[in-house]
């Protein structure tokens, strides 16, 4: 039955979702009874893909973007009767809990998972097919300890390796802020981060791969996404719906290359590039589309080839 769910996996007919849910652990488990004097006070809550709005509400459709299985909650009391919330988010597979993680990386980096911030009582990191967010109901010195015990002890508990998704392996490195790099599949994530039409014009969807980063040039800061689809064919129908709604009705040449001043010195472009569609926007001008058009291309050329994976987020 394994080597039947694996070669369907393969064969692209089900996806890896389907056959990572018999592996689910129990989230408790990671989470201590006690830390540092603080104990838990109530029960532990578990939300799912079904129930998420419950405690998120108006966010939940963020985590639904991707491969998100569940959630558990636990609140945690200090002799002061302070608080704080433990919530460990279940996202299946390592890339998506980096891409849930990459959401929002504001605070300061913070030595916790395989990567952390921290900022005003917030400890945010990944680990694993991990995402995990601690906060306490108020900042002090004391809270800041037992979320940083709280957290290291957590992480230590989550055996799993933590791969960084391949995508962001296509960004180059010349000129990328680090902090701008984001990892997502879906047009629900890209709304939240860069509101680029009211239409899916990137035609992006479950079985997207999306790396999206801002590059320091002369004159300001520009945006760079690589989306990744399932077959050449599906970038270039992509393509040609971004050049039709975004690019004013140009058409894709041969090339597979457009770019275009799109707003008063400010331009645009995309390019093909096997099953990836390169985009840029906000340059101050062709010459920089160009130049970071060609370094994205070549970066995707080092890493290839790699197989396509069906979808791992919700549909």
């Amino acid at each position: 039955m394994r080597f039947l769910i694996v070669s369907l996996i393969a064969a692209g007919i089900i996806a890896p979702l389907a056959a990572v849910s018999a592996r689910a652990v129990d989230l408790s488990r990671f989470l201590p009874g006690s830390t540092g004097g603080w104990s838990p006070t109530g029960e532990d809550r578990t939300f799912t893909r079904e129930t998420i709005f419950e405690y998120i509400d108006g966010a939940g459709e963020i985590y639904l973007g991707f491969a998100f299985r569940r959630l558990l909650v636990r609140e945690y009391a200090g002799g002061d009767k302070s608080s704080l919330v433990a919530e460990i988010y279940d996202m299946a597979v390592p890339e998506d809990a980096f891409g849930i993680y990459s959401h929002d990386q504001d605070g300061e980096d913070a030595a916790v998972g395989a990567r952390g911030l921290y900022s005003a009582g917030l400890l945010r990191f990944w680990k694993g097919p991990y995402f995990v967010r601690l906060l306490a109901e108020k900042e002090t010195e004391e809270t800041k300890r037992v979320v940083f015990d709280l957290g290291r002890r957590i992480a230590a508990a989550i055996p799993d390796a933590s791969p960084a998704p391949r995508m962001l392996r296509c960004l180059p490195a010349e000129g990328r802020i680090a902090a701008t790099t984001r990892y997502f599949h879906k047009q629900v994530s890209l709304n939240t981060l860069y509101y680029l039409a009211d239409e899916n014009v990137l035609e992006l969807d479950a079985r997207t791969e999306v790396a999206l980063a801002r590059y320091g040039v002369s004159g300001g800061k520009v945006l760079l996404l690589i989306c990744r689809y399932a077959s050449p064919a599906d970038a270039r129908r992509a393509l040609v719906h971004f050049g039709r709604d975004f690019f004013s009705g140009a058409a894709a040449p041969p090339s597979g290359t457009l770019v275009d001043e799109v707003e008063p010195k400010e331009f645009a472009a995309a390019r093909l590039a096997a099953s990836f569609l390169i985009v840029v926007l906000e340059s101050p001008d062709r010459a920089t589309c160009t130049s970071l058009l060609d370094a994205a291309a070549s970066r995707i050329k080092e890493v290839l080839p790699w197989p396509v994976k069906p979808s791992r987020a919700g549909t």
